[in-house]
């Protein structure tokens, strides 16, 4: 968890070297055209972050706008990226993910618990992963899944 978090942040750091990743990601996936929308996404931010600091509110600025972007951020990053594939250091069909159980349930982890059936069938919808996950656990259980508390 503490290792997540030191990670999360430090990756949010200019020079981390991430800041390539999304438009690398969106390169190779023929997509290009998104980057113009999340650079103006990016310059409104910054554009209201500067203007309520020139403002007279940075105070504000800071505790309603940048810092629960960070949490969110965090949040986002530890249930969609982290939880998910920690601590697989494999890659295979049944290995890429696992299955866990969330102290903050199903809809607070987004759904993230049956992740393992995104993996296998991406074309499940996220609603149905936890009924797809209980009819295919046994399937996943002798192809060696980790399934973890689930």
């Amino acid at each position: 968890g503490w290792h997540f978090l030191w990670k999360s942040i430090m990756n949010r750091q200019p020079e981390s070297g991430r800041s390539k990743a999304y438009p690398e990601t969106l390169q190779r996936t023929g997509n290009e055209h998104m980057m113009l929308d999340a650079v103006i996404y990016q310059g409104v931010y910054l554009v209201i972050m500067f203007t309520l600091a020139w403002s007279g509110y940075a105070i504000e600025a800071v505790l309603l706008w940048w810092v629960p972007k960070q949490i969110a951020t965090t949040y986002i990053e530890y249930y969609l990226s982290w939880a998910p594939h920690h601590p697989s250091k494999e890659q295979g069909r049944y290995t890429d993910t696992r299955g866990f159980k969330s102290r903050l349930g199903n809809l607070l982890s987004m759904g993230m618990q049956y992740h393992i059936i995104h993996h296998l069938y991406p074309r499940i919808p996220l609603s149905l992963t936890p009924a797809a996950y209980r009819e295919l656990k046994p399937i996943l259980q002798s192809r060696g899944c980790n399934l973890g508390e689930l």
